[in-house]
């Protein structure tokens, strides 16, 4: 089984300011800025807090944030493991987050 595992990229390499309801983001490696809304933020911080160097999955992040935040999505039959790990995979395809393929 392959799984997927996410960390949080090194505190430098992004640059990240609130404007209103969104967050600019830097990407200093890329000179990329990125103009996004939450969860996107609120994903970055819970990585952040896992630290940069540990890797999680998109299960294990559900459970660290399933006190603070409501997982319930739009449609009941998708699991909110499914839809964050889109998220998470997002946000690797951008350069956000890195991205380990566990076999």
């Amino acid at each position: 089984m392959n799984e997927r595992a996410y960390a949080a990229l090194p505190g430098h390499a992004l640059k990240r300011v609130r404007i209103g309801g969104l967050e600019a983001i830097y990407h200093t490696p890329s000179g990329i800025t990125h103009l996004l809304a939450e969860p996107v933020p609120e994903l970055l911080d819970a990585l952040d807090a896992v630290g940069t160097d540990t890797f999680v999955t998109a299960e294990r992040l559900v459970a660290q944030i399933a006190s603070r935040f409501d997982l319930v999505g739009d449609d009941p039959q998708e699991r909110p493991e499914q839809v964050l790990g889109e998220r998470l995979a997002e946000l690797a395809a951008l350069g956000l987050v890195r991205l380990r393929a566990e076999a």
